[in-house]
């Protein structure tokens, strides 16, 4: 087939009219994936995607992304103050060893609390066994206790702890809020309590003693909140005897968060 002059001219000007505006698109490709390397992510050649979340910059974004959302603030030590006064509750004067021991002591960012004992808000020891029920009933020696009496010799046991732990960190830890500011003392709003371990002194018959520390418990989660006292590890025993005759004796590991 043959092809007159100006048929040649004309078709050579729509190849060229073709690279040019092939030219043109891969420029702007180019133009486009240069200032938004997201635009095919989806697969798509023909438009860009939104930023997904993960790219934004907005705060309540960045808060998705690294899990702030749910790890609130910081409490301050006034916040703890607050809540244990909501519930008419307050530290007690810490306690002094009661042998020849020490009430805390420090391993790296871990601290071990002695037994601490259940004391009255007047500074006297609740004393006395737990037991169930038909133990109680008919007997007034008094020296039974129900487990609702050994709840609340747990939760005394919580405050004698916190009062020592923010007695101890008040005096032997400092912390350094930013790079710029000035050391000061450490308070119970660094502290994240990782376990605790109870002795409830019980008559034979009774097995309610995790129901008793879980007095312990409530108090650390209600003053801490979940995070730092309500997620903690915990252990329960029944014994006949211990100490002064007191019904419960509560030990705990704590865990500092930062701190010299």
């Amino acid at each position: 087939m043959r092809f007159s002059s100006s048929t040649s001219a004309h078709s050579a000007l729509i190849i060229f009219a073709s690279f040019v505006a092939e030219t043109d698109a891969f420029y702007n490709y180019f133009q486009v994936m240069a200032n938004h390397p997201n635009a095919l992510k989806d697969g798509g050649h023909n438009h860009l995607m939104t930023p997904n979340r993960s790219e934004s910059t907005s705060p309540d974004d960045r808060s998705l992304r690294d899990g702030s959302h749910n790890h609130p603030l910081p409490d301050t030590m006034e916040t703890i103050q607050t809540r244990l006064a909501a519930l008419n509750l307050h530290l007690p004067p810490p306690g002094a060893p009661k042998a020849n021991y020490q009430l805390v002591h420090r391993d790296g960012d871990l601290l071990y609390l002695s037994g601490h004992l259940p004391t009255n808000p007047d500074g006297t020891l609740i004393v006395g066994a737990c037991a169930p029920p038909h133990v109680i009933e008919g007997d007034d020696s008094q020296k039974w206790l129900s487990t609702e009496q050994g709840y609340e010799a747990a939760r005394r046991c919580a405050l004698n702890l916190l009062s020592t732990l923010q007695s101890y960190l008040s005096t032997h830890v400092q912390i350094q809020p930013s790079a710029s500011s000035v050391s000061q003392p450490a308070d119970l709003s660094q502290i994240k309590i990782v376990k605790l371990f109870g002795i409830v002194r019980s008559h034979n018959d009774f097995v309610e003693q995790h129901l008793v520390m879980n007095g312990a418990s409530d108090v650390l989660k209600q003053a801490l909140g979940n995070d730092m006292g309500g997620c903690h590890a915990r252990s329960a025993i029944g014994t006949n005897s211990l100490p002064l005759g007191i019904c419960v004796e509560i030990e705990m590991i704590a865990k500092m968060r930062g701190g010299n």
